[in-house]
């Protein structure tokens, strides 16, 4: 316990109230200023004292598994001490400004949720785990968390730090794949990770006969920590969000099945003979080697040269700021102030491309011409070299790209009845040759095929129906509102399942909208055994969000909802 309570002593949010306390008796401030830096000092430190007694007994009465104790104690005083004040500080916040101008009211808030998200971010990554997953999905949820927080929570799809070194890898595959040496299976394998996530990080090898490997690890302690972290977030969900637990629970029983790298395996060898023969000439899925996968290791084909497409976008964004003499922070605000302003479509991502284009083109030729200076009239006159436009990526073709993505999910979906839910930019790469790379099949979901025609009505009615029909179909599928507003309904559902622009949202962000459904007739049951397809959609929208095109899940599935229908009705 002596080893705990040293770790508590040292954690940032309990060292930050004493600093605060220090700052504000020392520093000049205002009667009010130093009131409320007092406040906020003093109720982070009486939360984080509180979650360590309750984090104590909550811990210490398992007996039946004492080893965990102290891990269980330190991360759940993490978590509360941490999140707590900054729930409480959230709700006086906006009880405080109830009634204030509406401008001033969301400049406070953006204000509060700046300095906050950065402080979120790091308890993500100090505790990683399941903490790094769910992050990940609140970074593509504007349902549920302000902008301030998804703009920071966006590395986590791509700059997670290792967590093991290189000898402990090794130890782990040797293990799982019950060999003596790496040697016996592998000609090389890098010590130094290309990748890492949530349950654990990827290496590059090669096999004896040369064939060109990732090695995706498990963590050994990911399957304990997932546990007794999931209870934690079911507490915190039930004080602020209670209308997400059933989402939450589908959430829960997707990452047990993501814990499982032999069912991964399989999952990647199914999706990759369902969709290689139709879409072979547009998308690249990786097979697992036979014979190299277990429970906490799988050895998969690599997809050489491919970048990813996050990479890629934040490669061309940041050559038009650079091109504009702004940042990439400037460069984004101005593209969320244009975006509310003007309907995104295939004009905007065609102007996005030409001008894509021209910087490419721009720079290909200026280097060559720089190239030939410094090599051949610089060394005559004794001037100094030429410094080289920064390289840029090949621009990306928006509708191409996402009009290939959106079938092959609607494919998977409707027609096969098994689809990757995380289809984040991070798993999807550019490759050399043209076409896109999908790779990571961890959150896999196979749909029943009752579920799947469920889904493809209220495709078809959110395409072609009318809100009645819209309304009809998403209680059909589960979704439950304490009033059962007619307008609430058909709005959740659209947003779930079609689009969330400023003509569904009625000129609000997607949080203020959500936070006036809300108040008008609050969700007692989400679409929970749907959330991953709902997921998909939103995050497929987000990517097409990034590339300033506007997409509509309902118009690019369609086709294949109405092909899983009609089979249907030709079998009855």
């Amino acid at each position: 316990m002596l080893r705990v309570a040293n770790r508590l002593a040292s954690l940032p949010s309990l060292s930050r109230s004493f600093s605060t306390l220090n700052s504000a008796s020392s520093a000049p401030a205002t009667r009010t200023s130093l009131a409320r830096t007092v406040w906020r000092a003093t109720y982070r430190t009486l939360a984080v004292g509180s979650v360590a007694a309750g984090g104590a007994y909550y811990a210490l009465r398992n007996k039946d598994d004492r080893r965990a104790d102290a891990a269980k104690i330190y991360r759940y005083v993490s978590f509360w001490g941490t999140l707590f004040p900054i729930y409480m500080d959230d709700k006086w916040t906006g009880f405080r400004l109830r009634g204030v101008d509406p401008s001033v009211r969301e400049a406070r808030m953006s204000a509060m949720h700046e300095r906050y998200a950065k402080e979120t971010l790091d308890l993500i990554l100090h505790l990683k785990a399941l903490y790094i997953k769910i992050g990940q999905v609140l970074a593509t949820r504007q349902d549920i968390l302000p902008k301030q927080y998804r703009d920071v929570y966006g590395c986590l799809f791509d700059s997670v730090p290792s967590a093991r070194s290189g000898e402990e890898i090794r130890k782990i595959v040797c293990e799982s794949l019950g060999i003596a040496r790496i040697a016996d299976k592998f000609a090389s394998f890098d010590d130094v990770a290309i990748g890492a996530a949530s349950i654990g990080q990827v290496h590059a090898a090669t096999l004896l006969d040369g064939t060109s490997v990732v090695v995706k690890v498990q963590y050994p302690d990911s399957e304990a920590l997932f546990d007794m972290d999931l209870t934690t977030l079911g507490q915190f969900a039930a004080l602020a969000q209670p209308e997400q637990l059933p989402i939450l629970d589908e959430l829960q029983r997707q990452i047990r099945l993501e814990l499982d790298f032999q069912r991964e395996a399989w999952a990647l060898d199914t999706v990759y003979k369902n969709i290689m023969p139709h879409f072979g000439d547009e998308v690249v899925i990786p097979r697992p080697i036979s014979g190299m996968s277990s429970r906490y290791v799988i050895v998969m084909e690599r997809l050489e040269g491919g970048i990813k497409l996050v990479d890629g976008i934040i490669s061309q964004y940041t050559a038009i700021a650079e091109a504009n003499g702004i940042t990439l922070e400037e460069l984004r605000d101005r593209a969320v102030k244009d975006v509310s302003s003007m309907r995104r479509g295939r004009f905007a991502a065609f102007q996005l491309r030409m001008y894509v284009w021209f910087l490419w083109m721009r720079n290909s030729v200026a280097n060559t011409f720089i190239g030939v200076y410094n090599h051949s009239l610089r060394p005559l006159v004794g001037a100094p070299r030429l410094p080289y436009y920064a390289p840029l990526t090949k621009p990306i073709n928006h509708v191409k790209l996402m009009d290939t993505l959106m079938r092959v999910h609607g494919h998977e979906l409707f027609i096969d009845g098994v689809f990757n839910g995380d289809p984040h930019p991070g798993n999807i790469l550019l490759l050399p040759d043209g076409r896109i790379g999908l790779i990571d099949y961890g959150q896999v979901k196979v749909m029943a095929l009752q579920d799947r025609v469920h889904l493809a009505k209220i495709i078809v009615a959110l395409y072609e129906g009318t809100p009645e029909n819209v309304v009809e179909e998403a209680r059909a599928l589960g979704l439950r509102t304490k009033r059962m507003d007619p307008y609430v309904i058909e709005k959740l559902a659209r947003v779930y399942f079609d689009r969330d622009g400023p003509d569904v949202t009625e000129g609000l962000n997607l949080q203020q909208f959500g936070e006036m459904l809300d108040k008008r007739d609050p969700v007692v049951s989400a679409v929970g055994e749907y959330f991953l397809a709902a997921r998909t959609g939103i995050i497929l929208r987000g990517i097409a969000a990034m590339l300033a095109y506007d997409i509509s899940t309902a118009k690019a599935w369609v086709p294949y909802a109405k092909e899983l229908l009609r089979t249907q009705n030709e079998r009855k």
